[in-house]
């Protein structure tokens, strides 16, 4: 009887977790249905659209006030940055929007990390913003360029000690022996800093501009059926693209893309 206890047991919780695993696994269901918003129709009705800088800081704001009044643990300047090497093979990851102005908009790290090398080779990149309260995105591309070393040292004082520590012991990327590694290092660099040694910027360290070619705004939009708006500088278009663009302010001409 223990036995046949036993065996009921066991099948059980066999069940339960084949249950368990197949309704994690079969993600293809996963859908989240996205209320009706229609707020890119300005953008399209009025003539000219406004520029582009003025639409994202628009976005941003809002982007930021829904983070704030919801306590939502995501950050309203995170965005994903992807980069790629000479040849083409793709890279991504999570920075922080650290600065922006019409000129484009600036993140900071190691110019010796994957990212940095990737940038030296190749200096495009792409952003990308995610409001999920909002079902928003914005997607921005361009051409990067390293800010001053008089913008990267002022960033650099601005940031809290552990902050500027943590980029002063890291090489960023490079593979090391341990996590005791680097903490040996941040102890040693502590010790020092508490007798009253500054932490000097890494020569290594500091700002990326991103100076964009184009903005697309992503809208969800019940059904799948989303909005999509693109603006792109004028002179990169063709002329039959031009037939299908509205002019913006600026040097930008909008575009309604399909979803």
């Amino acid at each position: 009887p223990f036995l046949n206890l036993r065996a009921q047991y066991i099948l059980r919780i066999a069940r339960q977790f084949k249950m368990q695993s197949s309704a994690i696994s079969n993600i293809s269901d996963w859908r989240k249905p996205y209320a009706e918003r229609n707020q890119l129709e300005d953008l399209l009705h009025s003539i000219p659209a406004p520029a582009p800088y003025t639409v994202w800081l628009r976005w941003f704001e809002q982007g930021t006030a829904i983070i704030k009044e919801t306590n939502s643990p995501n950050e309203p300047n995170q965005m994903a940055l992807a980069t790629a090497t000479r040849d083409g093979c793709p890279s991504v990851r999570y920075v922080l929007l650290k600065g922006h102005d019409e000129r484009g908009f600036y993140f900071y790290t190691n110019y010796s990390s994957r990212k940095g090398k990737e940038l030296a080779e190749n200096p495009r990149a792409s952003l990308c913003q995610y409001w999920p309260e909002l079902n928003r995105s914005i997607r921005i591309e361009g051409r990067v360029e390293r800010t001053s070393a008089e913008n990267s040292e002022a960033y650099f004082r601005s940031r809290p000690l552990p902050s500027q520590i943590g980029a002063a012991v890291s090489p960023q990327s490079q593979v090391v022996p341990s996590r005791d590694f680097l903490e040996d290092r941040r102890r040693e660099l502590d010790a020092r800093v508490s007798q009253g040694e500054s932490v000097a910027r890494p020569e290594s360290w500091g700002g990326y501009c991103v100076l964009p070619t184009s903005y697309e705004f992503w809208q969800g939009q019940r059904d799948r059926l989303h909005d999509r708006v693109r603006f792109r500088r004028r002179q990169d278009l063709t002329e039959e693209e031009m037939r299908m663009a509205q002019p913006a302010e600026g040097d930008w001409v909008c575009e309604r893309l399909a979803p």
